[in-house]
């Protein structure tokens, strides 16, 4: 051994002084001396470590060499970590700490070598590196925004799917106050504060904002967590985004509320009595499927040469209008016909306002014939493909209800006058005059005011009818109609009797102004001219014969005898004059 270290044996006793694992190294790296405790660490006698290679005795030899070349050379080496193993062939690390010995000269002649075994503080450290690593991978796999807040409301970290969802950097966020990225940033403190109350909150509605405006509707779970000693260090939450969910459950409400709104407005339609009936029904139901949008229900007339405005809702009502079929392409299509949605070749309506962008017309038909269209003008904001395509099968089905009701209706109606009208002079027929005249008696009754009936025979007119033929005859009786519907004034009733007589009643009429009346109506009748086939037919006359209520009667059977009474004393008078019926002799 290298005399210069006996001083170093001298000094020993300073190794044995610690309970840390302490050898002696010389230049050569040579171990020369070891403490006790690096015997009781390692399980091996003095003997096989002294004189032994310091390299030796680690598993990555030409790191421990190039270790302690370096401690020889530059000094001190502080907490250097290498591999080693025990007595017993298990596994250590060693944390190294290197000391230069020198001599009187100052020269390095050795080492004193601290050797540390972190072997479980390393186990403890990866696992919980390991750990750490778990977690942050754990959050980051998650979909969902992840968020610690401090007891202060400060960000204090995030989740990259947080970052997706407010479109800020994690370095943005930590340490900025969470509130702020929220539309309600009131709301979010006051949730914020539940969970301290509560401890937690579950499915806390938010809406979040991004920084590109989008605004995402999401669920907030929260709870409080605690640190080392058990105080309350923040709170953890994780957010849901239910936008896509919310959207879907309010599109599902929507058409809930838009099937059951069209069920109502077929059933209130089916229970009207008459096409105008329907009217309002179909403007209340178009205001509530279509709130921001104006439009107008063209119905064909009978002769099906005229579209013309029956319903109009919203900003469209104006003026009234009136198109001629050939200008609609809906109904010349029988399809939707769309301007103003996208691109398209589909050609404007020239009824139409070339600036009133977008609309639809939808025709309405039922069992193969044409009644009319809807012409809808929808709010621009809303006219996304998604809205479109809604529009579109929502103005279909609203038209279909539609289509079908006012066909229903119309058919009703139809049938409906041909059981009270007369085919031949479309006046009412005797069966509703009947129902008519006690109805407007009890009405006149309870008011206490009169009522006149007025019986008219066209005088000689079997005569007439043998010498011009029944075509002649025909078109005197439908003449002679036409010019009592046209002396009818306010609620005065026009109906024919049977063949070629005729009754009137004419409420709140006394004697005289009924007499009076009627006879301005003769004199009409005999300036009445009629022509077939462009040839004029000869003159009529009328007799008519008047009772009234309550003088000549105070019920139908009543007054109609005094009323055919008096008709049979005008004949008998000469014809073409009005008699009024004795009183006492109904």
């Amino acid at each position: 051994m290298d005399e210069n270290f006996d001083s170093l044996q001298l000094r020993s006793h300073f190794l044995s002084a610690t309970q840390v694992p302490m050898l002696a190294v010389d230049r050569a790296g040579r171990i020369v001396d070891i403490n006790d405790a690096v015997i009781h660490a390692s399980r091996m006698p003095r003997e096989q470590w002294t004189g032994s290679d310091f390299v030796a005795h680690f598993i990555d030899r030409p790191a421990a060499g190039r270790l302690l070349q370096r401690a020889l050379t530059e000094g001190n080496v502080v907490s250097e970590t290498l591999r080693t193993q025990h007595g017993d062939g298990s596994p250590a690390e060693l944390e190294l700490h290197m000391e230069p010995i020198r001599n009187d000269a100052r020269e390095v002649i050795g080492l004193f070598v601290e050797a540390r075994d972190v072997t479980d503080v390393k186990q403890v450290q990866c696992k919980l590196i390991a750990a750490s690593h778990y977690a942050r991978s754990l959050i980051e796999a998650s979909i969902d925004p992840l968020v610690t807040i401090s007891t202060g409301g400060k960000i204090m970290d995030v989740n990259r799917a947080t970052e997706q969802a407010t479109g800020r950097p994690r370095e943005a966020l930590i340490g900025s106050d969470f509130s702020d990225y929220f539309t309600e940033p009131a709301k979010a403190r006051a949730g914020y504060q539940r969970v301290f109350s509560q401890g937690h909150v579950t499915d806390y509605p938010l809406a979040l904002c991004h920084t590109s405006g989008t605004v995402i509707d999401v669920l907030y779970n929260a709870s409080i967590y605690h640190d080392e000693a058990g105080q309350v260090a923040g709170v953890f939450a994780a957010a849901r985004d239910v936008t896509a969910l919310k959207r879907s459950q309010e599109a599902l409400e929507t058409t809930n509320r838009e099937v059951v709104l069209l069920g109502q407005t077929n059933s209130l339609l089916q229970s009207s009595r008459t096409v105008e009936e329907s009217y309002p029904i179909i403007r209340a139901t178009m205001e509530q499927l279509f709130p921001a949008s104006s439009g107008r229900l063209f119905l064909l007339r009978a002769s099906g040469n005229l579209l013309e405005e029956a319903v109009c809702w919203g900003a469209q009502c104006t003026e009234e209008l009136s198109i001629p079929p050939g200008d609609c392409w809906a109904l010349r299509r029988s399809h939707i016909h769309e301007i103003g949605f996208e691109k398209s070749i589909n050609p404007p309506c020239r009824y139409i306002d070339p600036e009133t962008k977008p609309y639809m017309c939808i025709p309405l038909q039922a069992q193969g014939t044409a009644l009319g269209i809807i012409h809808l003008v929808i709010d621009p904001a809303g006219t996304d493909a998604n809205r479109r395509q809604h529009f579109r099968q929502l103005a279909g089905a609203a038209a279909d209800n539609i289509s079908l009701a006012l066909a229903n209706l119309r058919l009703r109606e139809s049938l409906h006058s041909l059981s009270i009208r007369d085919p031949l002079t479309g006046l009412y027929n005797r069966r509703f005059m009947e129902e008519a005249l006690a109805r407007e008696i009890s009405r006149m009754t309870r008011a206490r005011k009169p009522l006149a009936l007025a019986m008219l025979d066209i005088d000689n007119f079997k005569h007439f009818n043998d010498a011009y033929g029944h075509e002649a005859g025909d078109m005197v009786l439908k003449e002679f109609a036409q010019l009592m519907s046209r002396f009818r004034q306010g609620s005065d009733l026009a109906c024919r009797y049977g063949g070629e007589e005729f009754l009137l009643i004419l409420p709140e009429l006394e004697p005289e102004q009924a007499c009076a009346r009627l006879e301005k109506f003769r004199d009409s009748v005999s300036h009445l001219s009629v022509m077939l086939h462009g040839k004029a037919l000869p003159g009529i006359t009328v007799s008519i014969g008047v009772a009234c209520l309550p003088g000549h009667g105070t019920h139908g059977e009543s007054l109609i005898k005094a009323a055919d009474d008096a008709l049979y004393r005008a004949k008998a008078n000469g014809r073409n004059r009005t008699e009024l019926a004795d009183v006492g002799k109904s």
